[in-house]
């Protein structure tokens, strides 16, 4: 009886299963390292990092809206074709309007996209320019206009500047 010979056995690393069973967390890893490099390289500008003093700032904001709406404030917001802003600004209630306003357009998720505009008045009573031709046309906006004391803010928010966007009393953000 002569007995079988047995048969020849292959190294581990050319087998199937070896490979398959690495392959996992190896997966994980370098899953891992791909999650460690877009945390440390991306910005977190949404992230606030003092919430009881954003709160608290919150109940300000709204006064200033009340301010606005009591005011009977309305203004109009352009972008001229070279980039330029333009905005018309009008009072129900008696008083002059500020020399010049603020305008914040804050971008809804790039903040290095964020622009603060000051608006000078022109010619016209209530209406003011600017001279920075740097004012984007798409993207998701909220902007905002403020006079120079921060008494008072209009709020808006449109898709894109390319049309003339309204604030006022019943034009609340979205």
């Amino acid at each position: 009886m002569n007995p079988a010979a047995p048969p020849p056995v292959t190294p581990w690393y050319r087998q199937l299963w070896p490979w398959l069973l690495m392959s996992m967390p190896a997966t994980a890893i370098v899953a891992g390292a791909i999650t460690l490099w877009l945390a440390l390289s991306t910005n977190n500008s949404l992230v606030v990092d003092d919430y009881y003093r954003e709160g608290k700032a919150i109940n300000l904001t709204l006064a200033r809206d009340k301010q606005a709406e009591q005011l009977g404030l309305h203004a109009e917001l352009h972008r001229q074709p070279d980039g330029s802003a333009s905005l018309s600004l009008s009072r129900a209630s008696p008083g002059a309007l500020p020399p010049f306003v603020t305008v914040l357009l804050v971008h809804a998720t790039r903040s290095e996209l964020d622009r603060k505009l000051s608006l000078a008045a022109g010619g016209m009573p209530g209406e003011y320019v600017t001279q920075q031709t740097d004012l984007p046309s798409t993207g998701r906006w909220n902007i905002m206009i403020e006079d120079p004391e921060r008494s008072w803010r209009l709020v808006a928010s449109a898709n894109g500047l390319e049309q003339p966007i309204r604030f006022g009393s019943n034009n609340k953000p979205r």
